[in-house]
């Protein structure tokens, strides 16, 4: 149990109950959309009119300050109600960037300015960030990026290139890090700035993909960005990154997706054998569950979560592919049919290609398993 800034206690499997209750209606509403195609995991795929129908219904910064348009509850509970949207496949991948990561980092790191200004509209579902941080030549290695911003007066003026920039298409608002002052070692130069996607300057490309999707690239030409965009302190970005990046691996969406993938699995596991893989696969599940959770309560307690998080996050990605891999393994040819047909609907094959790039997108396995040893394990370089 817990209790919000004002009103009477709330379990959290009650509101998780709540929220899986709603996922099941808006998924439903949201299967008619002829923009909507599925990708295979929730973090894939982009709806308008999903995300808005998440901040119009109060379940954007369920823990948020109500004050700023939140529920006032605690990270458990957003967290168990983010694993219901993922059970039901609802489509969120603006939603973790913009609530998960940047709402929670901005929380964290940002003026209260950007705070009054930014978190009720990301609340009410009006505003939907994309995440400029990658680069052609700073994917894993973040500190090795190129985008600079050279301060005049009251503004920054940002120049260079991004890309692997997702829901850059559906997107009103950027999160950038930039390289604010080239001369200094590459960890300490680098700043964060939020600007609307609109300024001038900012071009945006959608690149198809073979999963049926999209991903963003943005060209930045001389954007200027208002001093007031900064968030954290003037070339203390990494710090800002790192703390971004520890609220991105908490994945409590993807757990409910492979619950809700095993559970329609279940049926099909014929033989001592597939069963017993069944039971090992919804135990590693709850594992990487606690995880999650874990993770959150630390970030909300403001203490040290980066190997925690990382396990999270390395836990999930190695999962999906070990669910995928027992999918194609029970269903055998019918697991590569496509979106709408035969078994379950083509969720299997769209699992299938999105499990692919888990141990690489959001931070590789190999830096997982780096930042766990150094910072969980006191492990030497």
């Amino acid at each position: 149990m817990t209790t919000a800034e004002h009103g009477a206690p709330i379990a959290v499997d009650g509101l998780a109950a709540e929220a899986d209750r709603f996922a099941q209606g808006l998924a439903a509403e949201l299967a008619a959309e002829p923009a909507l195609r599925f990708q295979g995991m929730p973090s894939d795929g982009d709806s308008h009119r999903g995300y808005r129908a998440l901040g119009e219904a109060g379940w954007i910064g369920v823990h948020w300050p109500e004050r700023l348009g939140g529920r006032g509850l605690t990270a458990l509970h957003t967290v168990a109600c983010e694993e219901r949207f993922g059970y039901h496949w609802l489509p969120l991948s603006g939603y973790l960037l913009s609530v998960k990561t940047i709402g929670n980092a901005l929380l964290r790191f940002g003026t209260e300015l950007l705070q009054e200004r930014l978190i009720p509209e990301v609340a009410a579902g009006r505003v939907l960030f994309c995440q400029g941080f990658s680069e052609p030549d700073a994917g894993s290695d973040l500190a090795s990026l190129r985008t600079r911003a050279r301060r005049d007066g009251d503004r920054f003026v940002v120049s260079g290139r991004k890309i692997w920039t997702s829901s850059a298409d559906y997107a009103n608002w950027v999160y950038l890090a930039v390289r604010t002052d080239p001369d200094r070692e590459r960890h300490r130069g680098i700043s964060v700035l939020v600007t609307p996607l609109d300024t001038p300057g900012i071009t945006v490309r959608v690149h198809p993909t073979l999963g049926g999707g999209a991903i963003g690239e943005l060209e930045l030409d001389d954007v200027e960005v208002p001093a007031e965009g900064l968030v954290g302190e003037l070339h203390g970005g990494w710090r800002v990154l790192m703390g971004t990046l520890d609220y991105e691996r908490v994945t409590s969406e993807k757990v409910g997706t492979i619950f809700s993938l095993l559970d329609a699995l279940a049926p099909y596991a014929d033989g001592s054998e597939a069963l017993r893989r069944l039971r090992r696969l919804r135990g590693a599940a709850l594992a990487a569950r606690e995880h999650g959770r874990r993770a959150a309560a630390l970030l909300e307690a403001d203490r040290p979560a980066s190997a925690q998080s990382s396990m999270a996050k390395l836990s999930i990605a190695e999962l999906m592919q070990e669910v995928a891999r027992f999918a194609l393994d029970i269903l055998g040819p019918a697991a590569l049919l496509e979106e709408g047909t035969g078994t379950l609907r083509g969720r299997v094959a769209a699992f299938q290609r999105a499990s692919v790039a888990t141990t690489i997108s959001g931070g590789a396995a190999e830096v997982q398993r780096t930042v766990i040893a150094h910072r969980e394990l006191g492990l030497r370089r």
